[in-house]
């Protein structure tokens, strides 16, 4: 995983690890960044990651959920959060993040 996806990936854990400690105001922007994904790739990663209202559920109940196995689950949430970490809407809102 490279810098800028690892960093997207502790703060959405950190998100989901501690509900409210970001602004409505922050959770609105990055639920606009997770539409930047295909529908049923962004439920699964806010699945993944138990934010924006949704439960965490663990990688293997996500990958037998959807039919993958649990590399390929892995492999795909992964290459969604670099196709969003590299976008501008989430190097804007990641400034504005304060933990």
């Amino acid at each position: 995983m490279d810098a800028l996806t690892a960093e997207m990936h502790a703060v959405l854990m950190h998100l989901g690890q501690n509900p409210g400690c970001i602004s409505h105001r922050m959770e609105h922007y990055i639920e606009h960044i997770f539409h930047l994904l295909p529908a049923d790739h962004e439920t699964i990663a806010l699945q993944y990651f138990g934010i924006l209202g949704k439960t965490a559920v663990p990688l293997d109940r996500l990958a037998e959920t959807n039919g993958y196995s649990l590399e390929t689950m892995a492999m795909q949430i992964e290459t969604d959060l670099r196709r969003l970490a590299v976008t501008p809407e989430w190097q804007m809102v990641r400034r504005l993040i304060q933990f």
